[in-house]
């Protein structure tokens, strides 16, 4: 890996964002037994189960671990989207890394400065404006950007001095 001469070897996203959580897509038919599975193997804890109207999907936030957050999700019905598209082509598994910004045009500019092509987008997916990475640039990776609307995100503040 090369790095570009106009790279000074500073991260210019180091205080910018932080892991929110991890999201994994599964069939409706094994929504439960991964939730459950998840919730033994990890000793994960349900923070919140609930369906987004917009995604049709139906989807559980697990907290396993030392502050990893796990999102659980499958389709609720049969029609044509993004998430069911994603299924019938890879069967499941790890679909995005979600990443929480206080600063989120920071983060779209610091993206498609380095080249990234935005393939989403929206001002307010409840309660949440949010952008995608398109994961072909990203070694198929779907990355997310988000920022919490009339709240506080929950990203590190910058050490001072």
């Amino acid at each position: 890996m090369t790095v570009p001469a106009d790279n000074p070897g500073v991260l210019p996203g180091k205080d910018l964002f932080s892991l929110h959580h991890i999201g994994i897509v599964t069939a409706r038919r094994r929504y439960d037994d991964t939730v459950a599975t998840i919730v033994a193997c990890l000793g994960g804890v349900v923070e919140e189960q609930g369906e987004d109207e917009e995604l049709d999907i139906q989807g559980t936030w697990l907290q396993v671990g030392s502050g990893l957050r796990l999102e659980v999700f499958a389709p609720r019905h049969r029609i044509e989207s993004p998430i069911t598209k994603y299924l019938s082509r890879s069967g499941g598994g790890l679909h995005h890394v979600s990443f929480e910004t206080a600063e989120i045009g920071a983060c779209r500019a610091l993206a498609v400065a380095g080249g990234a092509a935005v393939i989403g987008e929206s001002a307010d997916h409840d309660g949440w404006a949010e952008h995608f990475l398109d994961p072909a640039q990203t070694g198929g990776a779907l990355l997310h950007w988000m920022q919490a609307l009339g709240r506080e995100p929950n990203v590190p503040e910058a050490p001072q001095g």
